[in-house]
């Protein structure tokens, strides 16, 4: 997933965000990185200004001074549409993006361009958000699983991560979320019994993930469970353990303009502390809205 990287920045102030994190990877474990500046149509601007073609050239010379093997390249057009279209012609395994932000919503912490390049790609998506640190983005990865296919997958892909040794992950948490609305309705209808074995199972299933995890010789794997809603209890408790990055299964299933990601992994992506890597799921598992 981390061998060809586009990484998108549009010349402002959380474009840091994008650089800062994809420092802190190997360039001998990363074979390109596609570093894309869109000069938005829509605003009627054709030309680039040389402040902007200087903040460009300052984040090329970072990664280049890195090791990286870098692809310059600043477009004309519309910035969602060119980083997806970009990244199919250059057949990339990853888009890394800033968290941007939309005056239009007081308290919508995404700009248009990343929420519609969620929507529109297949491919993982990393949008990234502040590190000061220089912490590893992959040192501690707060893992949501909730035994879908799209978690498993999600799984799947930082298993493989770590059997290449394409970063150092130190410490996996794996959290699972009790929808509360659904356990409202256990406790009204079925027995304590049945539902005190759904939670061992589902317990189970954690601790053999977690065994899985530790036998590809992470240091450290933990597990944990919660009550609520799925976004605000995973938002909650990134602010609380503070991993380096968040990695969500996508499984969107409804006509909404989120259905290739849903609405959980979308609010997450949204109002998360951390970095977030959204991860599609495989391609007979996606759903045709």
């Amino acid at each position: 997933m981390l061998r060809t990287i586009l990484a998108a920045i549009d010349t402002k102030k959380r474009d840091d965000d994008v650089i800062a994190n994809i420092l802190t990877l190997d360039p001998s474990k990363v074979e390109k990185i596609t570093l894309l500046h869109v000069n938005d149509e829509r605003f009627g601007k054709r030309n680039i200004s040389e402040d902007e073609k200087q903040i460009f050239e300052k984040a090329h010379k970072a990664l280049r001074e890195r090791g990286f093997s870098v692809e310059p390249l600043m477009v004309t057009g519309v910035p969602f549409d060119e980083i997806v279209d970009g990244s199919k012609k250059r057949k990339v395994s990853l888009i890394v993006t800033g968290a941007g932000n939309n005056p239009r919503w007081k308290d919508f912490l995404f700009g248009e361009t990343v929420e519609r390049v969620l929507e529109l790609s297949s491919l993982p998506v990393m949008v990234c958000r502040k590190n000061d640190s220089g912490r590893h983005i992959l040192s501690h990865l707060l893992i949501g699983v909730d035994f879908s296919n799209g978690s498993y997958h999600a799984v799947k892909v930082v298993k493989s991560i770590a059997e290449q040794k394409l970063a150092g992950i130190e410490k996996i948490t794996l959290l699972h979320v009790h929808e509360k609305t659904t356990m409202d309705l256990l406790m009204k209808y079925a027995a304590k019994e049945q539902i005190a074995k759904e939670i061992s199972l589902e317990n189970d299933h954690l601790n053999e993930i977690s065994d899985s995890l530790v036998e590809l010789g992470i240091e450290e794997v933990d597990t944990a469970m919660s009550l609520g809603r799925p976004a605000e209890e995973i938002v909650k408790t990134i602010k609380n353990i503070g991993p380096s990055l968040t990695v969500i299964g996508a499984q969107g299933t409804g006509n909404s303009a989120m259905c290739r990601i849903g609405a959980t992994a979308s609010r997450i992506a949204q109002f998360a502390s951390s970095s977030v890597l959204i991860i599609p799921p495989e391609p007979s598992d996606r759903v045709v809205c």
